[in-house]
């Protein structure tokens, strides 16, 4: 992948203490090219492109070391030749043994999201484009205050949600905004990890919950989530497992226990296939009395990749079953990526 290199000048702005530093800013990007077949949804024509530019500029703070990142998408050109985006940004500082703050906007920096799915896959988790979920209900990382650092070996990782809306996982606003009117959840997650326990072994416990302002007929939509993982890797090969569970929140969906496995293996330095499976639980019902009703949503899917230099060939084919908790709905979803990284 080569790196370009741009030289800037960093204002101290609001900073007024700090004295202008040269910023360097590196800046790369994707294209990607897809083919989708899934049975429930009318395809027409099943090709897609997608493109992301991301830039990434340091710079030294009394010490310490700031980091701007920013992810611009084109959304695949969806709506017009202006359709760009900012896809993802956060602001990061770096304190050295005290850790690293930051704020955060659909990155993924922090907390819970970190781990939400560790299993070992050659390409994408099984549950992309079938519907299915994987259980947790974390804040989503939009306009979210983070910290991370890692002692002895033990990485530890907190994201703080001031508030964002019951329908939307995040909600961003821009600079001198607020999310306004209808800001209904907010609350934390945390995520304990180490990969020093035992030679080829990675483990993970995460912990969060939202408090929300909505009540409804059968008590208040508060929710909480917990997820533990653990995988192991021996030669070309990872297994893994990771068992999660959330309750609270919407009545009809008010507790979820998932289990996920996964293994993979490197044929060798180019090629390597996977394959995982996932129960969730569902225990189901529009009121009280109803809610111990359980329905099993199950997935499976099988994926390769073969990477050549900086291009990638991705195959991901995945079943889903009981989609969303409700008995008998299927989808069955095959997608072919082709990615070209500079």
């Amino acid at each position: 992948m080569n790196i370009k290199k741009i030289g800037l000048s960093a204002l101290a702005g609001s900073l007024a203490v700090v004295s202008a530093n040269a910023v360097e800013l590196s800046v790369s990007g994707k294209t990607e090219v897809t083919y989708m077949s899934n049975d429930k949804t009318t395809t027409g024509n099943p090709y897609g492109m997608g493109n992301s530019i991301s830039f990434t500029g340091s710079g030294d703070v009394n010490g310490m070391t700031a980091t701007y990142f920013a992810a611009i998408g084109d959304g695949g050109q969806a709506n017009s030749n202006t359709s760009e985006t900012f896809a993802s940004s956060s602001l990061m500082l770096d304190m050295g043994d005290m850790g690293t703050v930051g704020f955060d906007q659909g990155v993924g920096e922090f907390g819970v999201s970190t781990i939400d799915d560790k299993m070992p896959y050659a390409y994408e988790e099984i549950w992309h484009n079938v519907g299915t979920s994987n259980g947790l209900r974390a804040a989503g990382g939009t306009n979210v205050l983070g910290y991370k650092n890692t002692i002895a070996g033990v990485a530890v990782s907190l994201e703080i949600d001031p508030g964002h809306t019951n329908n939307s996982a995040g909600g961003g606003s821009g600079d001198g905004g607020s999310t306004g009117a209808g800001t209904e959840d907010s609350g934390y997650n945390i995520a304990i990890t180490s990969a020093s326990l035992y030679d080829g072994v990675n483990v993970g416990i995460g912990y969060g919950k939202e408090e929300s302002t909505v009540d409804t007929a059968y008590g208040d939509s508060d929710s909480s989530f917990t997820t533990a993982f653990v995988t192991y890797a021996i030669g070309g090969a990872t297994i893994g497992a990771q068992m999660s569970e959330g309750y609270g929140g919407t009545i009809g969906t008010s507790s979820n226990e998932v289990q996920i496995y996964g293994v993979s293996y490197s044929v060798n330095e180019n090629l390597a296939v996977s394959y995982g499976r996932m129960d969730n639980d569902y225990a189901l019902g529009t009121s009280t009395a109803a809610v111990n009703t359980k329905v099993t949503e199950k997935t499976s899917g099988v994926g390769a990749s073969y990477t050549l230099g900086s291009a990638a060939v991705r195959v991901l084919a995945s079943e889903g079953k009981n989609v969303g908790g409700t008995e008998g709905v299927k989808n069955d979803n095959i997608e072919i990526s082709l990615m070209l990284a500079f």
